[in-house]
């Protein structure tokens, strides 16, 4: 199994101690922030003038690669707040309109409503493969006004998200020479494995700057690999550079329950994604999604890579389909 589901009792009380909770709740985003400028390196499989999907490259320590998604719209054609009705509001709700093989979706436990709550997603799997549960602990957050603005991110490979916070407040006392990361950021690329766990046991390496791409830029093409790389990142500090007012991220990670043991005529399977909506002043709207996911089962890896790789831009489709059905029949109890 590659993906280990945490277990329910690593997440603190908010009753009981509110402080210890934050930081779980905050670790959990501050890897979204991390995988969002960390994955932009990832050579691009697919584009259009709507979506850009990138994968990672065959990793030897890890089983299944890692996909990331980029929307790109405009507020007119679909807004950020239609895409928060749907995907932060009221997720549970529409989950099981647009997404067809999804036979239901249970709330296991809610710890804060709309911040931290276990579901079990119940899938239909076609063919000859057995269908397929999640137990999964959502995560999520709106971030409005100053928290909206992009910052700076720093990716160290497995102890980022423990030592986000030790690090920000090194640099607000120490000048930090960020030539030096620049300069290892490549070469130790090729020995570090993906991003792992936000829980860290020990504080690593920085191995990257986290830089920035120009919003809405379209990728450059490398016509000596014959490949389509990401465009080189920019800072954010940039005059014309469009802001984002206001954003919100979902994370999705497998937890293990004591309410939501597997099901008869089901698989345990195990996902990880980060999700992030940004709405900018120039009035676009971009949806960033980073996936991870472990089918189980018999089903060979590749297989499974292949089926997971081909329905990841489907879903994206899938889900803006039915932003505009609600528009269209705001009224209709189909959707």
């Amino acid at each position: 199994m590659v993906l280990t589901p945490i277990r329910r009792a690593v997440i603190p009380s908010p009753l009981e101690d509110q402080r210890k909770f934050d930081d779980f709740i905050t670790q959990y985003l501050n890897k979204c922030d991390d995988l969002l400028s960390y994955t932009k390196r990832y050579p691009i499989v697919k584009q259009t003038p709507l979506m850009t999907v990138q994968r990672q490259n065959r990793n030897p320590h890890e089983t299944h690669r890692w996909l990331r998604r980029d929307i790109f719209l405009h507020h007119l054609e679909t807004s950020y707040d239609e895409l928060k009705q749907v995907m932060f509001s009221c997720r549970a709700e529409h989950l099981p309109r647009w997404m067809p093989q999804l036979l239901a979706v249970d709330n296991v436990e809610t710890v804060v409503p709309n911040l931290c709550q276990v579901f079990r997603y119940s899938y239909k799997s076609q063919g000859l493969k057995a269908n397929r549960d999640y137990c999964q602990l959502v995560v999520m957050r709106e971030f409005l006004g100053e928290t909206a603005k992009l910052k700076p991110r720093i990716f160290t490979p497995s102890a980022s998200m423990a030592n986000l916070a030790l690090l920000s407040r090194t640099q607000s006392s120490t000048s930090i020479n960020a030539h030096q990361f620049a300069d290892n950021a490549f070469s130790s690329s090729s020995r570090s494995g993906s991003p792992t766990s936000p829980v860290a046991k020990s504080l690593k390496p920085v191995r990257s700057m986290a830089d920035f791409q120009a919003p809405h830029k379209a990728p450059a093409h490398n016509q000596f690999a014959g490949l389509t790389q990401a465009p080189p990142d920019i800072s954010d500090d940039l005059p014309d550079a469009p802001r984002p007012i206001r954003r919100f991220q979902v994370v999705t990670v497998p937890i293990e329950h004591r309410n939501c043991t597997e099901q008869r005529g089901f698989v345990r399977a195990f996902y990880e994604t980060y999700e992030e909506v940004r709405e900018y002043s120039d009035g676009h709207v971009e949806w960033s999604c980073i996936h991870h996911s472990d089918f189980s089962g018999w089903v060979p890896s590749f297989v499974a890579d292949h089926s997971i790789a081909t329905a990841f831009p489907k879903e994206a489709e899938a889900l803006l389909d039915y932003v505009q059905r609600i528009r269209t029949h705001p009224l209709n109890n189909e959707y």
